[in-house]
């Protein structure tokens, strides 16, 4: 491997692809190694932590709109 593929990247949107195809199990293992060579486990925790709580506001925004009050 050379230089530039273990050097960690600073792309966000790269981060927040690698959680969310984590989150889906749509991302081959090959791909996954590659992101965890490329991205910083900070990125990596921060991403999914910023994924998890849109997906939790989003559930609850459905709740509060489907159940009667």
């Amino acid at each position: 491997m050379s230089d530039n593929e273990r050097k960690p990247s600073l792309n966000p949107f790269k981060a927040i692809g690698a959680v969310l195809a984590a989150f889906s199990g749509i991302r081959r293992g090959k791909d996954s190694k590659g992101d965890l060579q490329k991205l910083s486990p900070v990125q990596i925790i921060l991403a999914a932590l910023i994924c998890a709580a849109v997906f939790i506001a989003s559930l609850l925004l459905l709740v509060r709109n489907i159940v009667p009050d």
